[in-house]
């Protein structure tokens, strides 16, 4: 019977091993942050790169980590292999916000940091400061990780599309590239604090120009914005927070879309509840706001030296409902709604997009494990102001479009 039982004790050894590849040892670390296979059928009419309908590689991200010691508790590297896949896409909605020749086609490092405790006497006090390229602590979408988003698509708040709005006439303008709304990666440092269960505070500053890059062109250092982000957490189960972005705008040497040149703000106001009495459920949602300098008709921007001008603003509200046994288990329902307002200045030209979606879950064990198909269908709209009304044909942002994407996520 012992010698019977011998070879399945060595198996089981052997898979135990196998199973722990992935976590190399504290200091160094490598897995998938996400893969994401799509395809796009668009209902607009577009010329092929702008709105076709497609298959291709959404994101391909290889992450790596690991732990110094305790004054280092994590570096952190992230490169998206997916962006060499996307040179060449137009800009739009669905159209990977890159165009050929900028900046992101040759942005496969997308994030570098390294978080400090400078005494660890201070901590919780101030728990750690980060310092690197990564997600920007404000909001809740944008500071994601996209292997952990819900839907195909980000919300309008983080992808948001760009516009040459002539605010001071109110003449509607043109699709011109996609604009974060709320940016999602830049270059800062920021100073982390926990000073009692219920409060997570951020204050940092950064650059303003989005992802780092060579040269000037990519980011002007006499630019710099701060940020902050107050998270209250009333319950285990949910939390309200308030953040915000204060700086200067400037379109040169920079790529935030084409603003003017004058006062840039950002506010948001945020909620997450996944009650304890009902598992599965998760109910988020996000309100921002905030003023870019008023642009210029011509390309010259950086001519508008005036203070506060456009007024953005954009919210959703979205629920999901994952089953957790039975026969639908493991199969997640979910709803969005969500609006964007690219202009103050521009009467009739709110965009709105309802999207559903039914995920099926391979494996989900978040937030290092989330294997899942995706299916949206977005219904989407806008007034007859908004961007690209000049050719409701090729409207991307007023047609609506199914999107079903194989997610994998495994570190």
């Amino acid at each position: 019977e012992e010698k019977a039982m011998a070879p399945v004790e060595k198996v089981s050894e052997w898979q135990k091993k196998v199973s722990k590849l992935p976590i190399l040892s504290d200091k160094f670390n490598i897995g998938v942050n996400v893969l994401q296979v799509q395809y796009l059928n668009n209902a607009a009419d577009g010329s092929p790169g702008t709105s076709d309908n497609r298959l291709f590689i959404r994101r391909a991200e290889l992450i790596a980590w690991g732990k110094v010691n305790d004054y280092f508790p994590r570096w952190h590297m992230l490169a998206d292999f997916g962006a060499l896949s996307n040179i060449g896409r137009a800009s739009g909605l669905n159209s990977i916000a890159v165009t050929a020749g900028t900046t992101d086609n040759n942005q496969i490092l997308r994030e570098a940091y390294v978080d400090v405790v400078p005494a660890l006497s201070l901590q919780p006090y101030l728990d750690k400061i980060r310092i690197g390229q990564y997600r920007i602590p404000v909001g809740i979408e944008g500071s994601t990780s996209s292997g952990l988003i819900d839907f195909v698509n980000r919300n309008y708040i983080t992808q948001a599309p760009g516009t040459a709005l002539a605010g001071a006439t109110g003449a509607a303008g043109t699709l011109t590239s996609s604009i974060d709304f709320i940016p999602e990666r830049d270059v800062y440092v920021d100073f982390k604090s926990k000073p009692f269960e219920q409060l997570e505070l951020d204050l940092g500053v950064m650059n303003g120009n989005g992802m780092n890059g060579p040269g000037t062109s990519y980011d002007n250092n006499s630019q710099k914005d701060f940020m902050g982000r107050a998270r209250i957490k009333p319950r285990k189960d949910m939390f309200f927070s308030f953040s915000t972005i204060q700086g200067e705008s400037t379109n040169l040497n920079s790529r935030n879309g084409g603003r003017g040149k004058g006062n840039f703000d950002r506010y948001i106001a945020d909620f997450q509840i996944k009650p304890a009495a009902i598992p599965g459920l998760w109910l988020q949602g996000e309100y921002a706001w905030g003023h870019d300098a008023p642009p210029a008709a011509t390309a010259a921007l950086d001519s508008v030296t005036t203070g506060r001008g456009e007024l953005r603003k954009a919210w959703y509200v979205y629920g999901k409902y994952l089953m957790q046994s039975g026969f639908l288990k493991d199969w997640e329902l979910l709803a969005r709604h969500e609006q964007f307002d690219p202009s103050s200045n521009v009467s009739e030209d709110i965009l709105r997009r309802t999207t559903i979606g039914i995920n099926y879950y391979f494996a989900n064990l978040p937030p290092r494990v989330q294997a899942k198909l995706m299916l949206n269908y977005e219904f989407r709209g806008q007034d007859g102001n908004g961007p690209l009304t000049n050719n409701t044909k090729a409207n991307e942002f007023g047609n609506d479009a199914i999107l079903l994407q194989l997610h994998v996520r495994w570190f």
